[in-house]
């Protein structure tokens, strides 16, 4: 008892057909999936808040940076000698 069977779910659809006509149907269950979807949505960052709310557990603390790596020093081969300027 209380589950809908599938005679029960054709005479709600014909129902709702009768009422509301077939070109207004799609845009009905349309409206009603984003209703659900938003029911959903809503209930789920409810129990979110409620389960933050009632154990609240720390974050774990954020790694801490690595230290910059020096600048290499330019290797010998690499160092130019300054030329003399011409007078």
């Amino acid at each position: 008892m209380g589950r809908i069977g599938p005679f029960e779910l054709i005479l709600i659809l014909c129902i709702a057909l009768i009422i509301f006509g077939p070109s207004k149907l799609p845009a009905l269950a349309k409206s009603m999936g984003q209703a659900v979807k938003e029911f959903r949505k809503g209930t789920q960052d409810l129990t979110k808040d409620l389960e933050t709310a009632v154990d609240p557990t720390p974050a774990a603390p954020a790694a801490p940076a690595a230290p910059a790596a020096p600048a290499a020093a330019p290797k010998a081969e690499e160092v130019k000698p300054a030329q003399p300027k011409a007078e």
